[in-house]
């Protein structure tokens, strides 16, 4: 008896709850996408509750289009057309300069991000491959590695010793990869040859180039014409091997950076132009678990297919289009390790196959230590940051921002 007195009340309640859907014309039988639309445009547009239902079957169902239209949204925005549109093709990429900092934090990203399905990023026995000229550069990145990504490694197979003068042996040592991450002006110092490797008596030396920072070598006077050299000869070689596209960072000692587009644009591979518009710094005690560290602007345009032969246009014109001068805004100081996050999300996210520039400034601090939980104007993070599966703490704040330039 209690069941069936049960069984009443459930079937009562469902009539009723017809009876509303039936008044607000939303039956599931007839819930097409025009009548979807048209009554979430009367909720909008409706000033007063309706007279023959509740404010709150209203309210909870204008909740639902709005869920539903939120998922939609998202859904566009996070397509990445970089190494993560297809994970299962894995994409090798080489860093030059890797003993510098900034090189050598890309270089820790990519390693991290090989690691995880989903990026398209390779983790081959050789990849990625860090371009040294030395054995005093690999072991500059190594020192990083192990700081800052909790004792990661860079084995000699992932290292490649390279004779930065000789366009083949450059070319020699890119075979089979994919991308390249590279820098405009370097910071060089000349070492020894490392033995067995490229040079020719015990005597030998060369410059070793580091991206751009490294602790104890100061930068002397750019040699612009010797930067130029190197920067063209890497071109080159990654033309040669039929690489698909170049990650470029434009380094905070170059002055002038259309000879640089010139030989982008004469090479003819699609590339990502990176600049930063404010201070670059290290942070101290820094490591991958520190995640997104500044409240970044990522801003950017991308040039149209054939931009370089169209009439009128000369080689490199597209660099008078970046912004001349550095933000001089006091909190514009954006840190070396959120730059080389947005290189290594640039590959995963963005298309291959087109060209573009990209300008990085800080509007400060992402998260300031005496921030409160109710202030709504900065983002707040959890408590709990896990760092297993992710190549970047936060880095879908990255990944936002620089899908958002395509």
């Amino acid at each position: 008896m209690a069941l069936s007195l049960s069984v009443a009340k459930t079937i009562v309640s469902l009539a009723s709850i017809c009876l509303l859907l039936k008044q607000e014309n939303i039956l599931v039988s007839s819930f097409t996408p025009t009548a979807y639309n048209q009554h979430r445009h009367n909720i909008l547009s409706s000033t007063t509750p309706s007279t023959s239902s509740p404010l709150r079957l209203k309210t909870s169902n204008y909740q639902f289009q709005h869920r539903r239209q939120s998922i939609a949204i998202s859904a566009s925005n996070n397509q990445d057309l970089g190494s993560s549109a297809k994970p299962y093709e894995k994409q090798k990429i080489a860093v030059f300069g890797a003993g510098g900092y900034l090189a050598s934090t890309v270089y820790g990203f990519l390693q991290r991000a090989s690691a995880l399905y989903g990026t398209g990023i390779a983790s081959a026995s050789s990849s990625p491959r860090a371009i040294c000229a030395t054995s005093v550069g690999a072991g500059s990145l190594n020192t990083l590695l192990g700081r800052n990504f909790k004792l990661a490694f860079a084995g000699e197979n992932y290292i490649a010793l390279t004779d930065m003068d000789d366009v083949d042996h450059i070319k020699g040592n890119l075979k089979g990869y994919d991308a390249a991450v590279l820098g405009t002006v370097y910071t060089l110092t000349k070492k020894p040859v490392t033995a067995n490797t490229y040079g020719k008596t015990p005597n030998d030396k060369t410059m070793e180039f580091f991206m751009d920072d490294r602790a104890m070598v100061d930068p002397d006077e750019v040699d612009l014409d010797m930067h130029l050299t190197l920067f063209r000869n890497t071109i080159e070689a990654c033309k040669s091997v039929g690489m698909k596209h170049l990650v470029v960072m434009e380094t905070p000692s170059t002055e002038d950076s259309k000879p640089f587009a010139e030989i982008l644009d004469e090479a003819q591979i699609p590339f990502t132009y990176i600049r930063a518009s404010g201070e670059l710094e290290n942070s101290k005690l820094y490591t991958f678990e520190e995640g997104v560290q500044s409240d970044l602007n990522v801003d950017g345009f991308t040039l149209s297919d054939g931009y370089a032969s169209k009439n009128g246009y000369t080689s490199g014109d597209w660099s008078e289009s970046l912004m001349d001068e550095v933000i001089n805004d006091e909190g514009n100081v954006v840190p070396r390790e959120d730059l080389a996050a947005v290189a290594v999300q640039c590959l995963m996210s963005l298309d291959w196959n087109k060209s573009r520039c990209i300008n990085v400034s800080s509007k400060g601090a992402l998260v300031k230590k005496d921030q409160t939980i109710g202030d709504d104007d900065k983002y707040v993070a959890p408590k709990i940051l896990k760092s297993d599966k992710d190549w970047l703490v936060q880095s879908d704040i990255i990944a936002a921002k620089v899908r958002a330039v395509e």
